[in-house]
């Protein structure tokens, strides 16, 4: 069977689809190193759905994004146009996402389309014949949502996934456990049936990380607060007032003026608790009032409150408690944390339970780091070089600047002001700068504005997805603009800048974590687990941040670019052993780029 969906292969294409072929022949793991322009996408689905066509089975394509779903539904049409085949794909995202019901219960009867959606309950006659018209038609989540007026669209998308053959999903889809099973008995698919193809995979650690990870703040149990009162329950209002005291209290008792984080023991929330009420009645408590809100309203805070106590019983192996202080301006707020530190929790199991897997991306080095923090007990391993002509690219490393703590003072910060400054005048067209922090982007990135012609445009922290985008139109519209971002933001990665969109990235510094108590928290258990913390917590994701950054401007064998490492740490072997290349050392790093354009 050869479904391929297009008439020629790409170079490394093949050896991509041999050994992922070799990989579900094992039925093991596969951690590929791939770069952008390899077209990794169509030689893991194509193969993948040929196993499954064969043996029946699922294959769920996941990514952290629901903008990186399109190419993998592309791929599928493709195949389908090509080859004249019937492969029924699903577009699934969070119901939030799918349900129009606003200020009504999703579930309930109150829901306006649940008459027509079910038959007592049973699916109703128009909702089968909704998913009979709609299943071949390779659908987009919101194109099926505009064809689903009349009926529930999640409710379709999820019974459609019972006649899928792939499954373009979110992360949480499969590696949050409770969701999972909810997701293979809707699907009536089993793990042990499956393939998955986890894409961009280098977030894959810190994403799931997230997903058994709960905050308390005091800012939620005061809307908690006001949602009780709103709703009648007086006493519930009562004991979520105490809990503000408890927290305010250990927040006076751990912190300091100049100390504004400490770690805590899960007694120290719970005990309080449990002596002006009881820590397990809270929890039902907060469900209770949580389900009679989401019939009236789409959120509850009380419902949120409710899974973060519900997280805080967890386990202390693998995680870490905190609480913070963080000022934002006049506003000040207490936050008690329960981390995870260890990915292997939620990734483990479905990745090494599945038929086969496969975690691919353009930054899965070092590739051992990926195999132990996932949990992998079996894996194949593939790593590719840039299919990209290097004549196109040029790469430097600034040698005579950095970001280090210990010697960022503001001769550096204008230091770096005067190298953009100059640089961003040889480059001809659109550039962007990625810096470590807002904090740091603020400070270069607004006394440069003043000492140049070219429009700047500078992300927020707050910004909504609306205001990324209008942001976003105006720099690709735009001539000769410049892009301040963060390297972990918005813009640092999954945007893509064809063709002459952009010319130039500069990378200022390396994006390190924030070196706070979570961190040496996550070093010291890597640390213990695998002998690595400092690299695997640390230092390889910094770098493994920039070059994604770094790679916004290559996208395809035609576009022509310069990427400018800002730090002479991007020269030191440790680091630059990371990078697809090793960059040129400049101290001037104008005049490099003034070369390249002529040539």
């Amino acid at each position: 069977m050869d479904i391929f969906p297009f008439p020629e292969k790409r170079d490394k294409q093949q050896e991509l689809i041999d050994i992922f072929g070799q990989t579900m022949e094992e039925e093991t793991s596969l951690v590929a190193h791939a770069p952008t322009g390899l077209g990794k996408t169509a030689a893991t689905v194509t193969p993948a759905l040929e196993k499954t066509l064969e043996n029946d089975g699922k294959v769920f394509f996941l990514t952290p994004r629901h903008s990186q779903h399109e190419i993998a539904l592309e791929t599928v049409k493709k195949i389908n146009e090509r080859h004249s085949e019937n492969i029924i794909s699903v577009d699934l995202i969070g119901k939030d996402h799918l349900c129009e019901a606003d200020g009504v219960t999703r579930d309930g009867p109150s829901c306006p389309r649940h008459d027509e959606t079910f038959d007592g309950k049973e699916l109703s006659k128009k909702a089968w014949k909704k998913i009979h018209d709609l299943k071949h038609q390779n659908l987009r989540a919101e194109e099926l949502k505009k064809k689903c007026r009349d009926v529930c669209a999640y409710t379709v998308s999820m019974y459609m996934c019972q006649e899928a053959d792939i499954i373009i999903a979110d992360y949480f889809h499969i590696f949050h456990p409770g969701i999972r099973d909810m997701m293979m008995e809707k699907s009536q698919a089993s793990l042990e049936d499956s393939i998955l193809i986890v894409d961009e995979a280098h977030n894959l650690p810190s994403r799931t990380r997230s997903l058994f990870s709960h905050t308390i703040s005091v800012d939620l149990v005061e809307d908690c607060i006001t949602e009780a009162e709103k709703f009648g329950y007086y006493q519930e209002q009562e004991n979520l007032e105490q809990l503000r005291t408890e927290i305010q209290r250990l927040a006076r008792d751990r912190l300091s003026q100049k100390d504004n984080e400490a770690e805590v023991q899960k007694s120290d929330l719970k005990d309080p608790i449990d002596n002006f009420h009881s820590f397990e009645e809270m929890i039902i408590d907060m469900e209770t009032i949580g389900e009679e809100v989401q019939e009236e309203e789409e959120k509850s805070y009380c419902a949120s409150l409710a899974e973060s106590l519900e997280g805080w019983k967890g386990e202390d192996e693998g995680f870490f408690r905190n609480i913070e202080r963080t000022r934002s301006g006049s506003d000040r707020t207490i936050r008690i944390r329960y981390s995870c530190l260890d990915p292997s929790i939620s990734t483990a199991k479905p990745l090494n339970n599945a038929k086969a897997s496969v975690m691919m991306s353009g930054t899965l080095k070092p590739q051992e780091m990926y195999i132990d923090l996932l949990g992998l007990e079996d894996a194949n391993t593939i790593e590719f070089k840039s299919p990209f002509p290097k004549e196109n690219k040029l790469e430097l490393a600034v040698n005579t600047l950095t970001t280090r703590y210990k010697e960022r003072d503001q001769s550096m910060i204008q230091k770096y002001i005067w190298y953009l400054e100059k640089s961003l005048e040889e480059v001809n067209g659109n550039a962007a700068v990625f810096f470590p922090s807002y904090q740091l982007m603020n400070q270069i990135g607004e006394p440069l504005n003043d000492r140049t012609d070219r429009q700047v445009l500078m992300e927020k922290r707050r910004n909504s997805k609306d205001q990324n985008q209008n942001l976003l139109d105006k720099f690709k519209n735009g001539k000769d603009s410049v892009l301040l971002g963060v390297a972990s933001g918005s813009f640092g990665e999954g945007v893509d800048y064809p063709g002459k969109m952009m010319k130039a990235v500069f990378i200022v510094g390396l994006p390190l974590r924030k070196p706070d108590l979570k961190t040496e928290a996550l070093i010291d258990y890597l640390d213990d687990k695998y002998g690595k913390g400092w690299q695997y917590g640390y230092t390889y994701p910094g770098v493994n941040t920039a070059v994604q950054a770094a790679g916004r401007c290559i996208r395809s064998k035609t576009d022509k670019g310069i990427i400018c490492f800002m730090d002479k740490r991007y020269t030191w072997n440790k680091y630059s052993k990371l990078l697809e290349d090793r960059p040129k050392k400049t101290r001037a790093p104008w005049k490099e780029i003034n070369k390249f354009q002529e040539e």
